[in-house]
């Protein structure tokens, strides 16, 4: 019986522990923020006027901005770089970069959607010069390089009749023909003075007829032109002889 109570003992002398939940393992996740550069706005040109450009935004509201560091063609070789900002810029979408404001006006430099910088093309294409207005040394530099590219292509405004000159070359005039003087007509000779004198005329008036009878009983009749007492009142079909 002691046997019996020892082996029952060993095996149910020991309580039943029963199993204690575990809390689950917390897992702290650290909170990670993501800081993603700003996007600049897509802007479309609607006018290009010299430096300055207006933008628009899709709302339409409209910007002028001033490209810094160039100064486009405007008296010589003023009416091609107008055409070609025009033609390279109006309508496009643009995005402003290094934007600043600076005695009341925004300065920024303007890209097109593939990357090309508005002031580079135009300083490598002769149409602007440039000048070292509100640009860091870098980007002068990047300028400066692109102006003398054109400069040795002899593009745009550095070819003639510019020549790199900002200001239109004064024109030369046109030579004036002169038509040559018609040819004169010559005048006609003056007739020169006669120097005969005029032949003297009879002196008639010291003789008289009243009439042709008196001419008769004179015994003058016929009177011709020219003797005395002709008169041509005696000469009726006047053919010079008077008193027929």
């Amino acid at each position: 019986m002691f046997a019996v109570l020892f082996v029952l003992g060993a095996v149910f002398g020991k309580p039943t522990e029963k199993p204690v939940a575990q809390p689950a393992p917390t897992t702290t996740t650290a909170a990670t923020t993501s800081s993603s550069p700003p996007v600049d706005p897509v802007l479309r040109v609607t006018r290009v006027t010299g430096s300055s450009i207006v933008v628009s935004d899709t709302a339409g509201i409209s910007k002028t901005v001033y490209v810094p560091g160039i100064q486009p063609a405007a008296d010589c070789y003023g009416t091609e770089t107008a055409s070609w900002a025009t033609a390279f810029l109006v309508g496009k979408e643009v995005i402003l970069q290094s934007v600043t404001e600076e005695t009341g006006r925004t300065l920024a430099h303007v890209l097109l959607a593939d990357g090309t910088d508005y002031a580079v093309a135009a300083l490598q294409g002769g149409y602007a010069r440039f000048v070292a207005d509100a640009v860091t040394d870098s980007y002068a530099n990047v300028l400066r390089s692109a102006e003398s590219a054109a400069s040795a292509a002899k593009a745009g405004l550095w070819g003639p009749p510019c020549n790199g000159s900002p200001t239109m070359p004064p024109v030369a005039p046109r030579p004036v023909t002169v038509p040559p003087a018609p040819a004169s007509t010559p005048k006609p000779a003056a007739p020169k003075p006669s120097t005969q004198k005029p032949t003297e005329e009879p002196d008639t008036s010291s003789v008289y007829y009243a009439n042709c009878d008196a001419a008769r009983a004179a015994g003058a009749a016929p009177i011709y032109v020219g003797e005395p007492g002709y008169r041509a009142a005696l000469d009726r079909n006047k053919d010079g002889v008077a008193c027929e």
